[in-house]
């Protein structure tokens, strides 16, 4: 996803102004998801923070930049050990289960004879610094790429400003705590909760809380170019997007305009009928100029029209832009989501181009089960070593709420 051309000035303004009709994408957000079963069985002292390398899914993966540098080496995602511990006993703690009510997660991560209790416990206490860092953070009014110079020669002097912590996350987080990635940098682990580890203690209070995912904005900016353009993919977005403050899609956003990522691009898709004039009425006044309400379902078949991931592939590639790529999913309808998260996961022409991925995986676990109906499908440990297999091969996964 690296532009490795010097782009004029011209070409440089024109990022942001691409007719709807053409549906160009620059930074791009997915939420999806997929099942793999795992049933390899090692306490936490087997658990090691080796490098996974990805490099079977096409070279655009493979090739991604390390982080700071214009040089293309391969990708490497490593998995937090605690995430690690999850998946490699997924058998033994019962995360396999994928019948009745499925799997009580909550006793798992707060079970203080295990193995991994004590780093949970101290990364959640830095978990709640992140977020009292990130509430504090004064937010950045412009937009970063206005101020990279055009070879990207300025990308410490324009990324710094990012940072919630004069050393950026190795500030806040236990390096051995967090997964981390070349390209996205660090991110949450990975945990059976699939969401705000609170539910455990009031479910109704943090079912939606954000609060829980982790973004490297430093990371990410130092993977900008002065033309990238920035896109938001929702698949799924009823009116949730622009209801309540706090809504996941707006909170989304609006993380994303507080440390200088502003989106040239948001395009929305509901397949349930809602005058236009409603829903222009609730988009927050900071994204009108970008927001695009695409009122039918989405087409889950390859290379349909109305497949997002279409548009996406026969217009970009690697060399055209990079980014935080967003594109959610949270489509509500199995059948439609497993053909899409499939696609995501094994066409590498997708893959290659998604930066950034949230999905709502529902699944038979116990605590969310209640609020997904007859929606879930498969188990918890399915769908952690699906999360880890997209953020080995080269797409920051995160679980959406």
């Amino acid at each position: 996803m690296v532009l490795n051309k010097t782009s004029t000035p011209a070409e440089s303004e024109s990022r942001r102004e691409f007719p709807f009709g053409a549906l160009k994408f620059g930074i791009l957000a997915v939420i999806i998801g997929v099942a793999v079963t795992v049933t390899q069985t090692i306490g936490l002292a087997g658990i090691s923070n080796t490098v996974s390398q990805f490099s079977g899914c096409g070279s655009t993966v493979a090739t991604r930049p390390i982080v700071g540098s214009t040089a293309k080496q391969p990708y490497h995602y490593e998995a937090s050990p605690m995430e690690q511990y999850f998946i490699d006993n997924s058998e033994m703690l019962g995360l396999n289960e994928d019948s009745g009510n499925g799997t009580a997660t909550c006793p798992l991560v707060f079970n203080d004879t295990s193995p991994v209790y004590d780093e949970l416990k101290r990364y959640f206490e830095e978990l709640e610094t992140y977020n009292q860092l990130v509430k504090e953070f004064v937010p950045i009014t412009y937009d970063l790429r206005d101020n990279i110079q055009l070879g990207e020669t300025n990308m410490e002097q324009v990324c710094s400003a990012t940072k919630i912590h004069p050393e950026g996350l190795s500030g806040v987080f236990s390096s051995s705590r967090m997964s981390n990635s070349n390209h996205a940098g660090r991110m949450e682990p990975i945990l059976p909760v699939m969401r705000y580890h609170k539910i455990c203690d009031d479910i109704k209070t943090s079912l939606m809380s954000m609060k829980y995912l982790v973004h490297d904005f430093y990371s990410m900016c130092m993977n900008l170019k002065k033309t990238s353009r920035t896109v938001f993919i929702d698949m799924g977005a009823s009116l949730q997007f622009h209801g309540k403050k706090d809504s996941p899609a707006v909170y989304i956003n609006s993380i994303f305009r507080k440390f200088g990522f502003k989106f040239d691009h948001i395009y929305a898709y509901e397949i349930t009928k809602t005058e236009p004039a409603e829903v222009f009425e609730r988009v927050p006044n900071e994204l009108m100029n970008s927001f695009h309400w695409i009122n039918v379902g989405v087409d889950p078949t390859p290379g349909a029209k109305l497949n997002p991931f279409t548009t996406l592939v026969e217009h970009f590639n690697a060399d055209d832009f990079i980014g935080a790529c967003l594109v959610k999913l949270d489509i509500d309808t199995s059948s439609i989501e497993n053909k899409l998260y499939h696609q995501m996961r094994n066409d590498a022409n997708i893959s290659s181009l998604v930066d950034v991925f949230y999905y709502e995986h529902h699944v038979k676990q116990a605590e969310l089960k209640p609020y997904w109906a007859g929606s879930a499908k498969g188990s918890v440990g399915e769908s952690l070593k699906f999360m880890n297999d997209i953020r080995t091969n080269g797409v920051a996964a995160h679980y959406w709420p």
